[in-house]
């Protein structure tokens, strides 16, 4: 009866004692005027490209007397070649750091579980390498790209190899990470829009890869080599150095990994942005500071390091529109209705259209080797 009594008496108070306050863990506090900034790059691992030179190239951008009335504080965070580990530090940099933009630099989709992190995110993701159109696409309202689609870049590249009468037989190598199949793709599309069948490619990964592409090398008209530059260095050092075939790299080439072709750097071409070249014209006075300073530093910058630095500016930009109005939501619209001149390009958005990168700024680099810059391919 006592046990029975007492579990009564502790039923009652229960229900006649007065509630627990539960009250809401509070959350930071916003520093004034300052817009947090969450990046991910892979700094480690073994998926290239390498995200230091967009590192660099923002801290050279961070480097500089911020003078406008927001401040921007970033935060880089390694995500080691892992896609997984994109989404779960995506989803932490807007959980946990609060941050008010992202920006990623390693090769992403815009399928339904990346679209869906972002469209959860609701805050701006800037992407500085190749996607498709962001618009339409899962998450896409609060995507923006900053480097030519991969449609985009095999039409130039098709357009050019056509025009000097060199698209048959082409040689086609993929060493099948995500970004070269992307790339393969887009131009197995357009060699089909224009009613031609594209090679089978190479895999490169394969044992016989690097000999198959040297035997094929001797033949072929004309060499595209997807993915980035940097798997692809000791094949291109073992082609014979009499090869007539052009060679085609991909946007994702570093400047670095050109430099260490030594002789061989003289027969590869790849896209890039007009204003990194110094040749036939003199860039913008922003881009003739940016190479100068980022080349003092680490040498010459690729096209991905200069669209991570215009990522860091466009950001400041739109916040600088309304300095106290710093949500995600509106730098979403103020990105979506702007043109900046950026370091690579004119960039572009409308509610339509969120891959900014102005088409007339995608031209083929080679490398110089005697004054030691790209310049533009005729």
């Amino acid at each position: 009866m006592r046990v029975v009594a007492l579990a009564a008496a502790v039923a009652l108070a229960a229900c006649t004692s007065n509630p627990a306050v539960i009250r809401p863990t509070p959350a930071p506090t916003r520093e004034p005027n300052t817009l947090s900034v969450s990046v991910l790059l892979d700094l480690s691992g073994q998926r290239a490209p390498s995200g230091q030179p967009q590192r660099d190239a923002m801290q050279t951008w961070l480097d500089q007397t911020q003078s406008g009335q927001v401040k921007l504080r970033v935060k880089f965070v390694d995500v080691a070649g892992s896609d997984a580990r994109v989404l779960l530090e995506l989803r932490h940099a807007v959980i946990d750091d609060r941050a008010d933009a992202v920006v990623v630099g390693v090769p992403v989709s815009l399928d339904d579980s990346f679209g869906q992190a972002v469209q959860a995110a609701g805050v701006p993701v800037l992407l500085t390498l190749p996607s498709a159109e962001p618009v339409g696409r899962p998450g896409g309202a609060f995507a923006f790209a900053l480097a030519p689609t991969p449609e985009t870049i095999a039409r130039a590249l098709v357009s050019g190899i056509a025009a000097r009468g060199l698209l048959a037989p082409m040689l086609l190598a993929s060493d099948e990470s995500a970004a070269a199949v992307t790339e393969r793709i887009a131009l197995a599309a357009e060699l089909a829009r224009r009613g031609m069948t594209g090679p089978a490619p190479v895999p490169l990964a394969q044992p016989d890869g690097p000999q198959r592409v040297r035997i094929a090398a001797a033949v072929a008209r004309s060499v595209v080599l997807t993915g980035a530059s940097a798997p692809y260095g000791d094949v291109i050092r073992a082609l014979p150095a009499t090869l007539a075939a052009p060679v085609y790299l991909s946007y994702l080439t570093e400047t670095a990994d050109v430099t260490n072709l030594r002789d061989q750097s003289v027969i590869v071409t790849w896209p890039g942005s007009r204003s990194l070249a110094p040749f036939p014209a003199l860039p913008a006075a922003g881009a003739r500071t940016f190479l100068k300073v980022f080349g003092d530093r680490h040498g010459p910058p690729s096209t991905l390091a200069a669209s991570a630095y215009d990522a860091l500016a466009l950001i400041d930009a739109a916040a600088e529109i309304a300095p106290s109005e710093l949500d995600g939501a509106r730098l979403r619209l103020r990105l979506e209705a702007s043109t900046f001149a950026g370091v690579v390009t004119q960039y572009s958005f409308t509610s339509s259209r969120h891959a900014g990168f102005a088409v007339d700024d995608l031209v083929y680099l080679r490398w110089n080797a005697v004054l030691g810059v790209p310049y533009v391919a005729p």
